[in-house]
C-alpha cells in the first residue's frame, strides 16, 4: 500500500536517476539485422532465426538534462543538491531549459522467430515494453530554488506518462514487385500498468508564512488487475492497494506498414524506406480517475537538503523533493471507469546509399517522428549513419542523431555467421559519468544486446 504521494516521490526519484529504451535506430541500415521489423515490417532478415530471452534487449535513459545541473560539490570532497543554500540560484536556473524532459524505459523480446514462407518472410515475437516519461517546467524549479523572493508563481505543463504492456506480434514482408517490398505487423497486446498525470496550471500565491496553491491537474491509472482506493474524509485521493493478481484486464491492438524500395535500376545503390508503426489501442476495465477542484491548498514549501554524506543518500533525497511537490496538489478520488490509451506511434523515412567505388561501404539519413497524446512523449529525430560491411558475417555503423532532447552519438557492431547472430551498440554514448555511474551531462545512455540462433542459408 502507498499513498498517491508516495507514489509520485518515487515516479520522480526513478525519473531523475533511472535508465527509453526503443529499437535501436542504430541498426537500421545494419547489413544482418534480425529486429529491423520493429521499426520498419517490410525490412526483413537474411535468414531464418529463433531467440529466447537474450535476442533482443534494450534499455536506455533520456533526458534535456543531466546530474550535473543538480548536483552540485563544495567544501571540495562534498556534494549538495541544488536546493543548497551554497549554490547560486543563477548558476543552477542559468543551465535548465524552459521545459525538463526526462523517459526512460525497457524493451525485452521473450522470444522471437522468423522464416521464409508464401513467397516472403514471416516474424513472431512475444515482447515487453515498458516507458516513463516526465516533463517539468522551469517554473517549478524557480519555484523550489528561490521560495520567498517572490510573491506569486504560475507555470503550466507538469505531466507524467508511464505505459507497461506485452504485445506478442505477427509478422510478414514479401516484394510485390522489382525492388519493392512491403510488410506488416499485427498485435495482441495485454495492458500491464498505465498512469498520466497532468497539471496544467498551479497558481502559488505567498499568505504570511505559508504559501496557497491553486492548481489545475488530472490523473489516470490503470493496472493489470483490482485495485481498492481509499481516500481521506474529504475525499482527496489516499492509498492505492493492489488486488489478487489474475488474468489481465486490458487488451488491445496495434498494427505495423511499412515499405522498402530498392532503386538499383534507376540509382545504383540507393534504397529508400518508410514505414508507420505502433498504431493501436488498449483499453482498460478498470482505470482510476482524480482531478484537482477549485479550492486552494496550503503548501509549507521545499525543504532545503545538504548532507555530508550526500553522495551516499542522493536518491532518497530526491524522493523528499519530490514529496515535497506531490503535497502541492489535491487530488479528489472520481471513481473508476473504462478507458482506452493510445500507444505511442511512430514515423520512420529512410535512405542509404552504397558508395560506387566500394559497395560494402555506404551512407543513411534517418527520421523519426513520435506521435503521441502526451506531450511529454513526442520528439523529432534526424540521425546520419557512416556503414560498412567489409565481410559477409560481419558489419558495423557509426552514426550521429539530433533529437527534441539533445544530439548523441551511436554505434553498433553485428556478428552473425552461420548458427547465431549478435550484435551490441548504443543510440547515445554517455561521455561523462558520476561514481554511480549516471550520466552527468545529460541523461542520454542505451544499450542495445541480442544473440539469437540463426537457421538456413543467407538470401
Amino acid at each position: 500500500m502507498k499513498t498517491f504521494k508516495h507514489i509520485c516521490a518515487a515516479v520522480l526519484s526513478v525519473a531523475s536517476f533511472s535508465a527509453v529504451a526503443q529499437s535501436s535506430v542504430s541498426s537500421y541500415f545494419l547489413d544482418g539485422s534480425l529486429y529491423n521489423y520493429k521499426m520498419n515490417p517490410a525490412m526483413k532478415a537474411e535468414r531464418g532465426y529463433f531467440s529466447l530471452l537474450i535476442g533482443n534487449l534494450a534499455v536506455g535513459t533520456r533526458g534535456n538534462v543531466g546530474l550535473s545541473d543538480f548536483i552540485y560539490p563544495y567544501d571540495d570532497d562534498k556534494l549538495t543538491t541544488f536546493m543548497s543554500g551554497t549554490v547560486d540560484q543563477n548558476e543552477f536556473l542559468g543551465k535548465l531549459p524552459s521545459k525538463v524532459r526526462m523517459n526512460l524505459g525497457l524493451n525485452e523480446t521473450i522470444f522471437a522467430g522468423g522464416f521464409r514462407a508464401f513467397g516472403g518472410f514471416a516474424s513472431f515475437d512475444l515482447s515487453i515494453h515498458s516507458s516513463t516519461s516526465v516533463m517539468l517546467p522551469k517554473g517549478l524549479f524557480e519555484f523550489a530554488k528561490t521560495g520567498l523572493q517572490n510573491n506569486s508563481y504560475s507555470f503550466s505543463d507538469l505531466s507524467l506518462n508511464t505505459m507497461n504492456y506485452a504485445a506478442f506480434t505477427l509478422g510478414y514482408s514479401r516484394e510485390v514487385i522489382p525492388g519493392l517490398r512491403v510488410g506488416a505487423n499485427v498485435k495482441y497486446i495485454a495492458g500491464l500498468a498505465h498512469a498520466n498525470v497532468q497539471v496544467n496550471k498551479l497558481n502559488v500565491e505567498l499568505n504570511q508564512d505559508h504559501w496557497m496553491i491553486e492548481s489545475h491537474a488530472t490523473a489516470q491509472a490503470a493496472l493489470f488487475c483490482d485495485a481498492d482506493v481509499t481516500t481521506d474524509d474529504d475525499g482527496i485521493l489516499d492509498n492505492i492497494e493492489i488486488g489478487s493478481i489474475s488474468a489481465p484486464t486490458a487488451h488491445g491492438f496495434g498494427i505495423d506498414l511499412g515499405v522498402e524500395y530498392d532503386l538499383e535500376q534507376w540509382v545504383p545503390g540507393l534504397t529508400v524506406s518508410a514505414s508507420i508503426v505502433d498504431l493501436g489501442k488498449i483499453y482498460w476495465k478498470n482505470m482510476l480517475s482524480a482531478q484537482s477542484n477549485e479550492s486552494k491548498v496550503e503548501f509549507n514549501g521545499f525543504n532545503e537538503i545538504e548532507y555530508d554524506n550526500f553522495a551516499e543518500t542522493f536518491e532518497d533525497e530526491f524522493e523528499r523533493l519530490g514529496e515535497d511537490a506531490a503535497d502541492m496538489v489535491n487530488l479528489y478520488y472520481t471513481g473508476k471507469k473504462k478507458g482506452g490509451t493510445s500507444l505511442d506511434a511512430k514515423m520512420y523515412i529512410g535512405a542509404k546509399y552504397e558508395m560506387p567505388f566500394y559497395r560494402p561501404l555506404s551512407v543513411g539519413l534517418l527520421y523519426q517522428h513520435n506521435f503521441s497524446s502526451f506531450v511529454c512523449n513526442r520528439f523529432d529525430h534526424v540521425r546520419g549513419y557512416v556503414n560498412v560491411a567489409p565481410i559477409k558475417w560481419f558489419s558495423a555503423t557509426v552514426n550521429y542523431g539530433y533529437t527534441s532532447y539533445g544530439s548523441s552519438l551511436g554505434w553498433m557492431l553485428n556478428f552473425h555467421p552461420a548458427g547465431f547472430n549478435f550484435y551490441i551498440g548504443s543510440d547515445y554514448m554517455i561521455t561523462k559519468v558520476s561514481p554511480q555511474f549516471i550520466p552527468l551531462n545529460d541523461l542520454h545512455a542505451h544499450l542495445n544486446i541480442g544473440i539469437s540462433i540463426a537457421l538456413g542459408a543467407r538470401k
